[in-house]
């Protein structure tokens, strides 16, 4: 893990209206402008194994499929495991 690890802010939005459907979605309010290309390459991974894709429409994260709590809690472990800090939306249960 970097010494440094990249932090980011998960905002958790409801995008249910309009053509939109999504069981889950965020915005990502944390600077990202200083982060490597090999650490948008891991943030990509850990959203697409957590089933989240970008919306240009709405500038939006949005997973369609599954439970909503599900897809957030997916998303926080991917981002722990790939070494991100999150600094807020964190929705996994509180460590010791």
């Amino acid at each position: 893990m970097p010494k440094n690890p990249p932090k980011i802010e998960l905002s958790w939005r409801d995008e249910n209206y309009g053509s939109v459907y999504a069981v889950a979605a965020f915005r990502n309010y944390a600077g990202t402008f200083d982060w490597s290309e090999r650490t948008h390459q891991r943030f990509r991974g850990c959203l697409k194994r957590a089933g989240f894709e970008f919306h240009h429409g709405r500038c939006a994260y949005i997973a369609n499929k599954g439970e909503g709590i599900e897809r957030k809690r997916a998303l926080c472990d991917e981002l722990a495991r790939a070494g991100f800090q999150i600094v807020r939306g964190d929705v996994r249960e509180p460590q010791p």
